[in-house]
């Protein structure tokens, strides 16, 4: 994909090109676009102990229940039951229930089943793409509510909604489902107003595209920001991809990177 340049030319400095950005914007869910989400959560490793979930190895801190992601050999996906000896990682997944009444979800009739295997072409498209994206990011378990909550009056909800705060901060990372408005909208959409110009100067190719950063609009104000849990969720994650169908943006305690390479810094 093209990377937005200018040439720069002084009297006294040696012309030389500067990159910007991109101004086109990686295919959703290729190896640039996720490699580009990576080096962001790399980079976050690496600079921003605070920004790491504290408890990461503390099986207390565990959810009781986690969607299990196999390998790329035995991609199985299962409900795994957390035990006090673990010491894992796993992504937590924001993203809106939409309306009812039916919804994918774990109860006391299906979850034996569950436990066993959940086929992944059933799974609703948002929760699809949160696999995608989890196994993307090279890790093996997913959080998420209707799956890892056991759902109805003889559920354990209530149980479990308690340890909300604990879910999210102790996540590797959350997964937010920005644009989308029900679970079979999916995330991993194409993009909208992508368009660019290309010219040339002095020789070399300059590529104008649309200002696209807009966080406020695209995630504060996008159709996920109305449920209400998500203040909540956002608050207590430590750290939060949001995808939304303009461009990715990446939130840590040091502030907020976009897909296009810029960064709002807090």
């Amino acid at each position: 994909d093209p990377i937005l340049t200018i040439h720069v030319e002084a009297k006294d400095v040696t012309a030389r090109v500067i990159q910007l950005g991109f101004p086109k914007l990686a295919s959703v869910g290729s190896d640039t676009h996720f490699e580009i989400i990576r080096q962001f959560v790399r980079d976050c490793n690496l600079k921003h102990p605070k920004c790491m979930p504290s408890q990461t190895h503390k099986s207390s801190s565990l959810p009781t229940r986690l969607l299990y992601l196999g390998s790329s050999e035995s991609p199985v996906i299962r409900i795994y039951k957390t035990r006090d000896t673990d010491m894992l990682q796993y992504i937590a997944l924001s993203h809106p229930w939409g309306p009812g009444p039916e919804y994918f979800c774990t109860d006391r009739k299906n979850i034996n089943e569950y436990e066993v295997n959940i086929s992944f072409e059933k799974l609703p498209k948002t929760f699809r793409n949160a696999v995608t994206a989890t196994r993307k990011l090279g890790l093996q378990y997913l959080w998420i509510d209707s799956l890892c909550i056991i759902q109805g009056d003889d559920g354990d909800f209530a149980q479990e909604a308690l340890r909300m705060e604990d879910v999210y901060s102790s996540a590797y990372c959350t997964l937010a489902a920005s644009s989308a408005k029900n679970p079979n909208d999916g995330f991993l959409v194409p993009r909208k107003d992508n368009k660019f110009l290309t010219f040339h100067m002095n020789g070399f190719p300059v590529y104008v595209s649309r200002f696209m950063d807009d966080f406020e609009k695209h995630v504060l104000q996008g159709p996920l920001s109305k449920r209400g849990w998500v203040m909540q969720e956002r608050a207590l994650a430590r750290r939060t991809i949001f995808f939304t169908d303009r461009q990715t943006y990446f939130e840590c305690g040091e502030g907020v990177r976009c897909e296009t390479l810029a960064k709002m810094e807090k």
